[in-house]
């Protein structure tokens, strides 16, 4: 069975795997970004990490890579994302080419988990599957076909861009984004917008949102309503404008659980059109735990 190598680089860790079609993970190396250094010793660990993989598992047909954007994901360059300062213009695909000699495919992480998901979870065997971050950002990713879809350029959907109200917390120098409110970091703008004279000097983070309202605290309730709401209104926008078979739902759904799932879920079927409501489906990622180090393996499945 062949064997791929997989980077899944984040602005907190970075993690190097060995993995094969089928999505089973051979081996993992996981260590701390530390993005603040800028992207030539990052990019040195990763392939530092891949070697040390590779003398333990044997070689690989060929690599992948899930990152965020902005990117040409065509040409696998990565131009200034976020939570990576200093990857201006950064030729990642070519980079990791010359020093791997296998051909390497550079993904955007939410299309990357879109792609793990279509393969060996939720949109298994479905032929238009959307993924939603719902996690320190808000991105999308989009599977048509077994092909992620990506604009001109080589750009990714930048759904988390979109003003969705015209009153709203901020987020990267915009109001009332569906980054603002659909984000898990936008619980905690969400509570300083909300209730400013609770958190608006020091607003709670994601995690003590979540423990206050499953104490049964209202404020903290209330937000995590609103952003459930916010979710299931970029749902029904999807839906109408794409007809997915499936959209699968990042991070909070597993964080909050069942009872926010089904805020989404009743609020997409709220706004989405009954035919598109009638086809797709809302759901955690199947893939669990197992999503991210799946993402980066089934971008590598594209590139061998």
């Amino acid at each position: 069975m062949a064997q791929y190598l997989g980077f899944d680089v984040g602005g907190t860790k970075t993690a190097v795997l060995t993995g094969t079609g089928s999505g089973e993970i051979l081996g993992r190396i996981e260590w701390e970004t530390d993005a603040t250094r800028g992207p030539q010793p990052l990019i040195a660990e990763m392939l530092e990490n891949a070697r040390k993989l590779e003398a333990r598992h044997g070689a690989s047909t060929g690599a992948g890579v899930s990152i965020g954007g902005p990117m040409d994901a065509a040409r696998g360059v990565i131009h200034s994302p976020p939570n990576l300062p200093g990857w201006d213009a950064i030729p990642l695909k070519a980079l990791l080419e010359d020093a791997l000699a296998i051909a390497v495919n550079v993904e955007h992480d939410a299309a990357a988990c879109a792609l793990a998901e279509s393969l060996w979870g939720a949109g298994k065997e479905k032929s238009r599957v959307v993924y939603l971050t719902c996690a320190t950002g808000f991105g999308m990713g989009i599977v048509i076909d077994g092909k992620p879809y990506y604009g001109a350029g080589g750009a990714s959907p930048e759904i988390g861009h979109y003003r969705y109200a015209q009153e709203g917390p901020e987020a990267y120098g915009k109001r009332g984004t569906f980054e603002a409110f659909c984000s898990g970091r936008s619980l905690s703008r969400l509570a300083a917008w909300k209730f400013p004279s609770r958190w608006g000097a020091e607003p709670p983070e994601p995690s003590e949102i979540s423990n206050l309202a499953s104490q049964g605290d209202a404020d903290a309730r209330a937000i995590i309503a609103l952003n459930a709401e916010a979710v299931g209104d970029a749902c029904a926008l999807i839906g109408d404008v794409f007809v997915p078979e499936v959209i699968v739902l990042g991070s909070l759904s597993r964080y909050l659980g069942s009872t926010w799932i089904d805020a989404v879920k009743a609020r997409f079927l709220e706004e989405v059109l009954p035919a598109a409501g009638g086809v797709c489906e809302i759901c955690a990622p199947l893939l669990g735990e197992r999503l991210q180090d799946c993402s980066a393996i089934a971008a590598a499945v594209r590139a061998g």
